[in-house]
């Protein structure tokens, strides 16, 4: 069988482009190769590897899960059933990152930069809450060119932080971020307890899991079928996570009340009201700044205290 007789054969069943990945993935080519030899001829392996995945994608299995890999930020990112698919609307996340931190140029001088970018230049620590497969974090480490500033990434899935740390070797960052595991700051707050007051500011990116059991059950269902639950339900409409998260900075700004922490977390549209509120009752010293993604759609919200 030729790619042609195959994508004849497979038109109508799947997406055109899931299928040249899929083949590509199988033949280790790129999409362009598939697109170009149209009479390339498959072998009995790679054609039953081909089927078998596109069966499963048929059954509505992400594409990710089949191949492994997930492009976030031009970086290629291994990812698997125990890690949330990275989404190019967290880019946002990262581009925001970049430009508190003085790297990103298109945004350096945005409105949403609130905060002296010098603060951030020296004994500084990046904190990745609810890492996954660590695309976030990785992401602003080899864009990032300041190199006092320490990394940080944090996830409760063993799971999740083995793949991370792959990414991390992968990436050639894993000299530079220290993984741990545990419940939001927590790990952070016990090793670093004795030397957060000599930090001098903390930097907080959460793309922690916000859908509401609502929201959940009207997603797609390569969504709710294949991606751990765990990396996308919270309770209280979706927020329970972050009010949680907001609760343990509270209690870290108490301690060091001079000590400059700035917050930016993704989140759901519908939620900005919610959050504007909780963020109020819970930190109510701070100043937030909300942001829409590409679409139009309110998605990151920056904290600064």
């Amino acid at each position: 069988m030729t790619l042609q007789d195959l994508q004849k054969k497979y038109f109508n069943r799947i997406d055109r482009l899931d299928l040249d990945l899929i083949i590509a993935h199988v033949l280790k080519k790129n999409r362009e190769f598939i697109l170009t030899n149209p009479k390339q001829h498959l072998g009995f392996f790679q054609l039953i590897k081909i089927k078998s995945l596109i069966s499963r994608r048929i059954k509505h299995e992400p594409l990710a899960y089949l191949t492994g890999h997930k492009e976030f930020y031009g970086l290629d990112f291994q990812v698997n059933r125990h890690t949330l698919i990275p989404r190019p609307e967290t880019e946002l996340l990262v581009e925001n990152v970049l430009r508190l931190l003085g790297q990103n140029r298109q945004q350096k001088n945005s409105k949403h930069n609130q905060t002296n970018v010098s603060t951030y230049v020296s004994n500084s620590i990046l904190i990745d809450i609810g890492t996954g497969s660590g695309n976030i974090i990785m992401a602003t480490a080899k864009n990032l060119k300041k190199s006092k500033i320490q990394y940080l990434a944090i996830d409760q899935s063993r799971q999740a932080l083995k793949i991370a740390r792959k990414n991390a070797h992968q990436h050639q960052v894993d000299q530079k971020i220290k993984f741990l595991q545990g419940d939001l700051l927590k790990p952070f707050i016990k090793k670093y307890s004795s030397q957060i007051e000599n930090l001098s500011s903390i930097i907080i990116a959460a793309n922690l899991p916000y859908l509401s059991q609502e929201i959940l059950q009207s997603a797609s269902v390569d969504v709710k079928k294949f991606e751990p639950e765990s990396a996308l339900l919270s309770p209280q409409k979706g927020l329970g996570h972050y009010e949680k998260l907001f609760n343990q900075i509270q209690k870290i700004h108490l301690n060091n009340p001079k000590l400059p922490i700035t917050v930016l977390i993704e989140y759901s549209p519908e939620q900005k009201q919610d959050l504007q509120e909780m963020i109020k009752k819970i930190l109510p010293e701070s100043q937030s700044d909300f942001q829409k993604d590409l679409s139009g759609l309110w998605r990151i919200a920056q904290i600064n205290l």
